[in-house]
């Protein structure tokens, strides 16, 4: 893993219906968040993107990889003083080639990530 227990932390997985929640507390410590920005840390997209990826892989017990993105929206900027715990919520559905994955990152009042796409899993 990339950005677990460094970016952040998994609290509690859990699901719900057909979805699966991450519970995740982000770790202001990181140097990501001290080179975007000084003084004012954000959660860069491309990190919440590997964020989603890391707890579907987490949640399949395998590596997965990104082979397509259909859609990726940051429709708002998570920061980790503002809301240092986030909530990741996934869908999966298995295909003949991996999964279709839909997914969002949010808190209770806000959603700052959505996407769609397809995951593969690690090939033994």
């Amino acid at each position: 893993m990339l950005l677990e227990e460094k970016y952040f932390k998994l609290v509690r997985m859990h699901e719900e219906g057909e979805n699966i929640i991450f519970q995740v507390e982000l770790l202001p410590d990181c140097q990501v968040y001290q080179g975007h920005f000084p003084g004012n840390p954000i959660c860069p997209g491309v990190c919440n993107i590997e964020m989603l990826r890391e707890c579907v892989g987490i949640y399949l017990q395998n590596k997965v990889y990104i082979s397509s993105i259909k859609q990726c929206r940051l429709t708002a900027i998570a920061t980790p003083s503002i809301c240092p715990e986030l909530d990741i919520e996934v869908h999966l559905e298995e295909t003949e080639t991996g999964y279709t994955v839909s997914g969002k990152i949010q808190d209770k009042n806000t959603i700052y990530l959505e996407y769609k796409g397809n995951m593969t899993k690690k090939l033994a």
